[in-house]
């Protein structure tokens, strides 16, 4: 690393970045201070790089994630009330970041899944008891569609863009965050079928540009991961969610879903995540290593799949390798600022007990 390059990074305020992403002035009338709540206000700590580490680790402020659901609801009511009266019954549920607490800004988006009640798809060899007759795509179409109106007459201050194949994204005018409505339906798994488990229930999701449905199992996704937290006593989130701060707050583009990144973070082995409070940086030492075997190791890495096992990590609709070096950069230039922070004050990674 030229020390051109390090003087970059030295003028590169992350923290700052940090603290404008995790508060948010506007919901500050309803809490204590904006960022009282924040880890880095209140460590003793004179690195910022430090700070930012174990500040991105940290969970959103609950109250934030609260104020979430609650304006998924406000959606949610609308649409059911309104869908209701033109013979549409759904139900209704939400996956992303938001439900397995990875999220990392204070405003999260939240998906909002509209599962349309006048058919369950079943995993075959299941055989239906009482045939449905009619078209499951064109009747998730005709619930976009009337999502679409119901969305703009109840919230006409906001902004409802259609233009996504997955899902309509509504957000602005009274609504303090953004809504992505998922046209779907449920799918009765051969696992369900036995356990009767919401983590093992899937979902069938509209794609309105295709014209197809695409099966995806959410609740399977955040029980797995769940699972990998509780293992890691709480291990497995931080460094999920420093990484994906790294992501966000990069000055060039890192091309790795959030989806992607957590499933990354899922190979590394358990007792690798689990850490002693205090000892986070070693969180941000594992995960370097653990990307520098991935990109080493094209055997390991093609081998690998999303925690709940519905594609591989590395694929065409998934991670490439050149979001892996995006991410690798990222990881590797605050690690350098953190072993050089540790050097002024005498102290090396694996002794560096940050309080907090």
């Amino acid at each position: 690393m030229t020390r051109l390059q390090s003087l970059h990074f030295e003028n590169f305020d992350r923290l700052s970045i940090l603290r404008a992403r995790r508060t948010d002035a506007t919901e500050s009338y309803m809490l204590k201070p904006v960022g009282a709540n924040e880890v880095y206000e209140r460590m003793e700590e004179r690195s910022s790089a430090i700070k930012y580490v174990v500040g991105a680790m940290q969970p959103i402020d609950p109250t934030y994630t609260e104020n979430t659901y609650r304006e998924g609801e406000r959606v949610r009511n609308q649409l059911e009330k309104s869908l209701c009266g033109q013979g549409i019954v759904c139900e209704f549920d939400y996956q992303g970041s938001v439900t397995n607490d990875t999220h990392i800004r204070a405003k999260s988006d939240i998906d909002l899944l509209t599962l349309h009640c006048a058919f369950v798809s079943l995993d075959p060899p299941q055989r239906v008891s009482s045939p449905y007759c009619g078209n499951p795509v064109e009747d998730l179409l005709e619930l976009r569609r009337s999502s679409i109106r119901v969305l703009k007459e109840k919230f006409p201050e906001a902004t409802v863009d259609s233009s996504g194949s997955k899902s309509v994204c509504i957000e602005g005018g009274s609504l303090r965050r953004k809504i992505d409505v998922v046209a779907s339906n449920w799918c009765d798994t051969n696992e369900y079928r036995v356990t009767r488990l919401k983590r093992d229930r899937a979902i069938h999701v509209l794609d309105a540009h295709k014209l197809e449905r695409l099966r995806n199992l959410p609740f399977l996704h955040n029980a797995r991961l769940h699972d990998k937290d509780q293992r890691t006593n709480g291990g497995y989130r931080k460094a999920v969610r420093l990484l994906k701060s790294l992501k966000y707050d990069s000055q060039t583009e890192v091309r790795l879903s959030s989806y992607d990144i957590a499933a990354i973070v899922y190979a590394i082995d358990d007792q690798k995540l689990n850490v002693y409070k205090g000892m986070e940086l070693l969180l941000l030492d594992h995960c370097k290593k653990h990307l520098d075997f991935l990109n080493d190791n094209k055997w390991y890495r093609d081998a690998l799949f999303v925690p709940n096992g519905t594609r591989k990590i590395f694929c065409t609709e998934g991670a490439s390798v050149t979001g892996l070096n995006d991410l690798q950069r990222e990881v590797n230039r605050l690690n350098y600022e953190i072993e050089n922070d540790l050097t002024r004050s005498f102290r090396n990674l694996a002794e560096a007990r940050v309080e907090y």
